[in-house]
């Protein structure tokens, strides 16, 4: 992946999120799913990187942050001596993002 590609990723990423936003910085959706090069993590976007996000522009946002803040994550490994882990909070390379999904609506399991 190149840097021009990976910029653009970035922004459309940070796009979504912030458009899924509410005005206070709560997700309109329940949890995201993040495929990297390491596994698929599945978590609830943190509210403070929410919140910042929210009063940026996307060009500052995507120079800004370099990480996505997630709480209460599981991730499946792809490698066989880790299957599965939980945090109560993890912060992903936005550059390592290779795709994701946003599940379910606010307030919904």
């Amino acid at each position: 992946m190149t840097f021009e590609t990976t910029i653009d990723s970035t922004d459309a990423l940070l796009s979504l999120i912030k458009a899924a936003l509410a005005p206070d910085g709560t997700p309109g959706f329940g949890e995201m799913v993040l495929y990297t090069s390491f596994g698929v993590v599945r978590g609830k976007l943190g509210l403070l990187f929410a919140q910042q996000l929210l009063g940026e522009s996307l060009e500052h946002a995507a120079s800004n942050h370099h990480v996505i803040e997630l709480n209460e994550v599981s991730v499946e490994h792809y490698s066989n001596h880790l299957p599965t882990a939980t945090f109560d909070r993890l912060y992903v390379r936005l550059d390592d993002v290779r795709g994701y999904a946003l599940i379910g609506s606010h307030g919904q399991s």
